[in-house]
C-alpha cells in the first residue's frame, strides 16, 4: 500500500490574521476525511536573534518560547509529529530521513504562509524527486488574497498546475492512491 503523507506548514497562532482565520477548520475537517489514508504531521516556524526574518526584517514574532509560536490548539492533536524549523523550508535532513524511514512516496502540503514556508518547502521537496502536491484551498497567506493567488501561481508554474488542487480533488486522489494495489 502506498504510504501518503499531509503535511501541515506553520499552522501557529502567530499566523492567524483576518486571511488565515478558518484555515484551521478547513485542514481539520479535511484531515479527519483522510486521517485513516495518512499519516500527518506539521511544521513550527520557530523565530529567533539568527533568522532571516529577524536579522533583515526585524520581525520578532514567533519568537521561540511563546504561544505565537505554537500549534494552533485545535490541529496539534492530529499531527503525529512536529518539525521545528527556523527558516522557510521545511526540507531539511530531519525531514529527509522521516520521509525515508516512514516509506513515504506522496506528500500532500497545506497551511501558510503560501508565498514563503508552503512555497520553499514544496520546491525543494519537489526537486528532491519526491511526489508532491499542494492542496490550494488548505493553503493560505497572512498578506491577503493576491499574494495568496500569485504564490499559487508560481506553484502551478513551478511544480504543473496538475499538482495543484482543491482538497476534493486531493481526497479523491488519496482514495485512488490507498485503495489501488502496488
Amino acid at each position: 500500500m502506498k504510504k501518503i503523507l499531509f503535511l501541515i506548514i506553520d499552522m501557529q497562532n502567530g499566523f492567524v490574521n483576518e486571511y488565515t482565520e478558518g484555515l484551521d477548520k478547513k485542514i481539520l475537517d479535511f484531515q479527519q476525511t483522510v486521517r485513516d489514508r495518512v499519516l500527518t504531521a506539521g511544521t513550527r516556524y520557530v523565530n529567533h536573534e539568527h533568522t532571516a526574518c529577524y536579522v533583515f526584517e526585524g520581525w520578532k514574532s514567533c519568537m521561540e518560547g511563546t504561544s505565537e509560536a505554537e500549534i494552533i490548539p485545535s490541529l496539534s492533536p492530529v499531527m503525529a509529529r512536529v518539525f521545528d524549523k527556523d527558516k522557510y523550508s521545511c526540507w531539511n535532513d530531519e525531514m529527509k530521513t522521516f520521509i525515508r524511514e516512514q516509506g513515504i512516496d506522496k506528500v500532500y502540503f497545506a497551511g501558510v504562509n503560501t508565498g514563503c514556508c508552503v512555497l520553499h518547502s514544496v520546491l525543494d521537496c519537489y526537486n528532491d524527486l519526491v511526489d508532491c502536491t499542494v492542496i490550494e484551498d488548505l493553503c493560505g497567506s497572512t498578506s491577503g488574497v493576491k499574494e495568496q493567488e500569485e504564490a499559487l501561481n508560481v506553484l502551478r508554474s513551478c511544480i504543473t498546475e496538475g499538482r495543484v488542487v482543491s482538497s476534493e480533488q486531493a481526497a479523491e486522489e488519496i482514495w485512488i492512491r490507498t485503495t489501488k494495489p502496488s
